[in-house]
């Protein structure tokens, strides 16, 4: 099977063959052929999207980093997350004071671009803005959750042999599913 231009596999066969042609230095038509067998983890990779051998904006691993990436996005999203209603911009300043006004601004406009937190104005002098996580933002909950487990979980291993959990999955570790 031939990888698309976007990086993606087609099928749904478990097993598939990737067959990538390069140019050698010679200017040949086909230096050598690589032929790949990959087998998808259904678990790991349960649709095609996932497939690919490349990072591809369409892979959902890929969505999900991108929605959280960028220094401070995770903590500005835990603190939306857990306010019980709408947060002032100087209630969000005023809980990360090590965080700079331009990269919260810069933050908070990517999540309200994206639609992981809604902005809200109120009318009048001075306009008061405050803001919200959004359902679409909620969905990342579990993700966080997640990761802050295997982050537990891995500050505690010096290496991969180091408390005997190799060949052990994170979700072991921690408690699958006690969420």
């Amino acid at each position: 099977m031939v990888v698309g231009s976007d990086g993606q596999l087609g099928g749904d066969r478990r097993w598939q063959t990737i067959r990538i042609h390069e140019l050698s230095e010679s200017g040949s038509a086909v230096a050598h052929q690589t032929v790949r067998a990959v087998e998808w983890d259904p678990e790991l990779v349960p649709t095609a999207d996932g497939r690919t051998v490349r990072p591809s904006e369409q892979c959902p691993v890929e969505v999900a980093l991108a929605a959280i990436g960028g220094r401070w996005t995770t903590l500005i999203l835990r603190d939306l997350a857990v306010a019980d209603g709408p947060v002032s911009y100087s209630a969000l300043a005023d809980g990360l004071p090590e965080l700079s006004d331009k990269v919260l601004v810069e933050r908070l406009a990517r999540l309200t671009t994206d639609g992981y937190v809604n902005r809200e104005s109120t009318g009048g002098y001075p306009t008061r803005v405050h803001y919200r996580i959004s359902a679409r933002g909620r969905l990342l909950r579990p993700l966080l959750i997640e990761l802050y487990r295997t982050g537990t979980v891995l500050k505690e291993t010096d290496r991969p042999d180091s408390h005997g959990f190799e060949g052990a999955s994170v979700s072991d570790e921690v408690g699958a599913g006690e969420v």
